[in-house]
Parts: structure tokens; sequence; C-alpha cells
């Protein structure tokens, strides 16, 4: 997910609409706030136009409180990517690493802080840089995120965030190109399932009571 992000670049903007996300929102993003500092397994499946088949990551994510993000591939290559006051540093194996600041990139600091929103349980920040749809009851439940910035909404056409009473399962990217990404969390690594499947079925995975769209 943030290699994804690290990709992308346009601007936020400010807040438009009602100055707060619905109740239902707020409540059920509270629940997913993660302990700090937190880590979890994670599964993603990359689609691209420019990949012959989806590529499948393996390693793990972490949590340590807001905008302070961490992200290791363990296969089919090594690399860490971390994100902590402001500053971004890659590693990774035999390319040494790369660092460069928040500052030249406005809108990965939003979508960072948009993703520290989801993991820190923060409605509000969510609601800043995006316009937030909930569908589902406690058992599946599903968010979308879409973002306020005209420019964002150019190259992302949306966060979508699956889970259910245990908490999340997936965390899907969806490009406006056509390209996404879909991250399986926690359990939910542990499904059998092929590194070519589409992403239709991943998501059938990820949400399986909610009807596809």
């Amino acid at each position: 997910l943030l290699s994804s992000l690290l990709a992308m670049q346009s601007s936020p903007s400010e807040t438009q609409g009602e100055s707060a996300p619905p109740p239902d929102v707020t409540e059920l993003i509270a629940h997913l706030k993660l302990p700090t500092p937190s880590t979890t397994p994670y599964v993603e499946a990359r689609f691209s136009k420019m990949l012959k088949q989806p590529m499948q990551l393996r390693g793990e994510l972490r949590y340590d409180g807001p905008g302070a993000l961490g992200k290791r591939v363990d296969a089919p290559y090594r690399e860490a990517t971390t994100v902590a006051n402001g500053e971004v540093e890659v590693k990774r194996d035999g390319r040494g690493s790369r660092q460069f600041s928040l500052d030249r990139s406005p809108e990965l600091s939003a979508l960072i802080a948009g993703v520290s929103g989801i993991l820190g349980g923060d409605a509000l920040t969510l609601h800043q840089y995006f316009v937030i749809t909930k569908a589902g009851g406690s058992a599946s439940w599903r968010l979308i995120l879409k973002p306020r910035s005209p420019l964002l909404a150019k190259q992302l056409e949306d966060l979508i965030v699956d889970g259910g009473h245990d908490g999340i399962h997936c965390i899907t990217t969806r490009e406006k190109d056509g390209d996404s990404s879909v991250m399986r969390l926690g359990a939910f690594t542990n499904f059998s399932i092929s590194a070519s499947a589409p992403a239709e079925e991943l998501e059938k995975l990820c949400r399986p009571e909610l009807p596809v769209h």
C-alpha cells in the first residue's frame, strides 16, 4: 500500500461539506484503533497493466502512532519503508536507501494521514482528506474513501477498507488508470488463494457478505 502511495503526486484540498463524519462512521472507525506500537502481517496483490500477472508481496505493517507507519516487504524482495516525523525512508536490499520529506509531496502526506487515520481510529483526520461512505453491518462492513482533492482524485479512485467484528480484513487501493492493490491483513493472510487470482476474487474473499459493486 505505501509503495502505491509513494508513486502518486497531487495536492490535498480544504475539507468540504459536513464538518464531521456521521456518528455510525465515527464509531466504526474508532473501533479500528490499534495500540501503539502494533505490527500485523500482510499479503498484498498488485494489479498493473505493466505486469503479465499480479505481483504478490508478503511482509509486515507497523503502526507507531499518528503519522508514524512502517511497511516491511519480506518476499519476493526485501524492502523497508518508514514514515515518521514528516520524513520517509526507503531501504531495499542491494539498492541502498533513499530519504525525502513529506513537505515535497503534500498528496503523499494526505494519503499517509488517511492510512494513519484508519489504523489510529481517527475519523476526523480521514474526513479531512476523504469523503467516507459506509456499507454493510457490524459482521461485514466496508468503508469507501474518495479523495477530496481534485488533483489527487485524478490519480486515486478510492481507498476501500473491508472488515468485520474482528477488525480490518483488507485495504484496497484503486487508481484512476485501472491499476490496483489488495492488501489482506492478519488472519486473512492465511487463506489459500492463487497468486494469479483476479482482483474480483480477492474482493469477495475480503467481504464475503457484501455484494460486488
